[in-house]
């Protein structure tokens, strides 16, 4: 008995392993039906980038946080992680 319940297990961390990884696959298609939509609708991309990029030279992150929630509805706490991703990799560059 126990010897199936370890042989399935097995099977099925086999199976895991093995398939292929669909959701990256989803998320470039779904982010191209985006693009396609926002194209025909005629609204352009939103580019923060920069304006969170001098908020944070001029030691502002707080401002900078809430800038990105305002313009995209962020959470704070995914807000801030991105803040934060971006000021490394800013800092990465120099």
């Amino acid at each position: 008995m126990e010897i199936w319940i370890i042989t399935l297990l097995l099977m099925i961390l086999g199976i895991l392993v093995v398939s292929p990884d669909s959701s990256e696959f989803k998320i470039k298609h779904m982010d191209k039906k985006l693009d396609s939509i926002m194209k025909h609708l005629g609204i352009e991309e939103i580019n923060i980038d920069k304006e969170l990029k001098e908020l944070l030279a001029d030691e502002k992150r707080i401002p900078a946080i809430k800038r990105l929630r305002e313009e995209t509805g962020m959470g704070l706490k995914e807000a801030k992680e991105y803040v934060d991703n971006l000021e490394k990799k800013s800092s990465n560059r120099y």
